[in-house]
């Protein structure tokens, strides 16, 4: 656990939606994957524009200290698990529009094992009923290496053309200060 925080604090790379926010990618729901230390949910609180906010966290020290962090928030959902299967259940009685920001994925990467949820985490979109979510997955810099198991952006693109062809894909800033160009990829229905 050490040398995982280690790596994220020494790469910078963690939950971040840039000085934007979520604000341009209002719904009702706003469900996250990789918790991490509660800097997605700090921005969806921010953005002011979801009646509902969940995440779903894999390591229990990182859970605990979320639902710690905002138990006083009645809209707030914490979930502990594995994304790959557990966002399913989180989504499956949603009736409403989602707002997605897809950022669980292990550092450092270990070669045989997974590292990253993202395909099973699109799969599991795929089976819910409305097909019009709005869909934001960070750390793009990673596609193509261990920490995003080689998924490269091509692939997520037809993963996604999957849940709905008639998605647009672009890409958009990240970082804390806006210093990560096309870091995130914003998938979206005009």
């Amino acid at each position: 656990m050490f040398f995982v925080l280690l790596f994220l604090f020494c790469f910078n790379i963690d939950a971040n939606i840039g000085t934007a926010g979520f604000k341009d990618y209002p719904n009702y729901y706003f469900v996250e994957t990789g918790t991490f230390d509660g800097y997605g949910i700090e921005q969806a609180l921010k953005a002011g524009c979801f009646k509902e906010i969940h995440s779903i966290e894999i390591f229990p020290q990182f859970y605990n200290q979320a639902r710690n962090k905002f138990k006083k928030f009645r809209n707030i959902f914490i979930n502990e698990g594995n994304s790959k299967d557990k966002l399913w259940d989180i989504i499956k009685n949603m009736d409403k529009p989602i707002t997605f920001w897809l950022d669980a994925h292990a550092y450092p990467g270990k070669e045989g094992e997974q590292n990253c949820p993202l395909i099973d985490e699109l799969e599991q979109i795929k089976m819910h009923s409305i097909k019009t979510h709005t869909i934001l997955i960070d750390d793009m810099s990673c596609c193509g290496t261990i920490h995003f198991d080689y998924i490269t952006k091509d692939d997520l693109i037809e993963k996604i053309k999957e849940i709905n062809p008639n998605y647009k894909i672009k890409y958009i800033v990240g970082g804390n200060d806006d210093e990560a160009k096309d870091n995130i990829m914003l998938a979206y229905i005009e």
